[in-house]
């Protein structure tokens, strides 16, 4: 315990240490506490009564105490301060100690979840690697059956009508020649054709965006198929939000035309005499447009839907199945999606596409 007296002005006018256990008397005030001695004796001066304090400590907290001394008019202040210890020295030590293992787990523990991290994220850029030449093994397999299945039925085809001609008798082998001329010539059309979409996908797509009036862009794409709909039968009806057609947007309109043609096509071969295809498009309510063709054929069979955009994957005789994927690649260029939505006759393909006002 130790106290004196403090004075405004002068500081400590008088100081015991009564409990000292060094040798000698203690005159000196502790220099360290003299700020919390004042603070609090000025304290206790102003407010005219008891003030306490306590400075905290790892090892030990130190209490003040001050209050006026009672009868005199000096403005003289009492004050006592006393350590009381928080934690023994050898508590304190065993602390340090085990607060060091502690660290030295720590650090250990994570040198080694470092180098298990390192060393499983390497074997996981291997695996990953291995199952991406897989995939793109298995993928370039798929391609492989599909481009041999499409060009070995025209040659197949081509062959058969060749030979029929050569083995023709003479009066009609002209005929049988001509026959098969025509035949060449529409397989090799289809050849082309085929060779035409896959140097598509091959190519990287680059997307020109222009401004175009939607309402008379898609009146071009509807009257581009008219012919074809009429011979067999089939209406193509427009279905655009009037506030859509009215405005502007911002597309590759070349791209976004052989995306709707593919769909269109599709759409005109498995749509049968008297049949309805729907051509649409509408803002939806997060801003994305919205375009559709929809028809009330067939629709697309249960087995192939999961796989509709996979490269030679078609649900009609004679489609080189490159369509959708050509149109999927067209979409995604542009930032959208497509998809087969639900619908309980044909089938409906959506493209979303972000909205770019022009």
């Amino acid at each position: 315990m130790e106290g004196g007296f403090w004075q405004s002005g002068q500081g400590v006018v008088a100081y015991a240490f009564p409990t000292y256990d060094g040798t000698g008397i203690k005159r000196d005030p502790p220099s360290a506490e003299l700020e919390r001695i004042a603070s609090t004796a000025q304290r206790a001066q102003d407010s005219a009564s008891l003030i306490s304090d306590v400075r905290p400590g790892l090892r030990e907290a130190v209490v003040f105490a001050a209050c006026p001394v009672e009868g005199e008019s000096t403005g003289l202040i009492a004050w006592t301060l006393k350590r009381v210890p928080v934690i023994g020295a050898e508590i304190l030590n065993q602390l340090i100690v085990a607060l060091g293992l502690l660290l030295g787990l720590v650090i250990v523990s994570g040198v080694w979840l470092g180098w298990t991290l390192t060393r499983w994220r390497r074997q996981s850029a291997q695996l990953s690697e291995q199952l991406a030449q897989a995939e793109r093994l298995a993928t370039l397999g798929r391609v492989s059956a599909g481009l041999a299945h499409e060009i070995r039925n025209p040659l197949g085809t081509m062959r058969m009508k060749a030979e029929n001609a050569l083995a023709a008798p003479a009066d009609v082998r002209e005929a049988r020649v001509a026959g098969a001329l025509e035949s060449v010539l529409s397989q090799t059309a289809r050849l082309e054709a085929l060779v035409s979409s896959l140097l598509a996908l091959t190519q990287p797509f680059r997307v020109e965006r222009k401004a175009l009036h939607l309402g008379e862009w898609l009146d071009e794409r509807e009257q581009a198929h008219a012919e074809t709909a009429a011979r067999n039968g089939v209406h193509i009806e427009l279905n655009i939000d009037p506030d859509t057609a009215a405005r502007a947007a911002v597309l590759d309109p070349v791209q976004m035309a052989r995306a709707l043609d593919n769909l269109l096509l599709n759409a005109l071969a498995h749509t049968g005499r008297g049949g309805v295809i729907e051509l649409g498009a509408r803002r939806r309510q997060n801003g994305a447009l919205l375009l559709w063709v929809a028809d009330d054929g067939a629709g697309i069979p249960a087995e192939l839907r999961d796989s509709i955009f996979e490269p030679f994957t078609t649900a009609r005789p004679g489609g080189t199945g490159l369509g959708l994927t050509l149109a999927r690649e067209i979409v995604q260029a542009h930032g959208g999606q497509i998809a087969l939505t639900e619908r309980p006759q044909g089938a409906c393909f959506e493209m979303e596409l972000p909205w770019h006002a022009s």
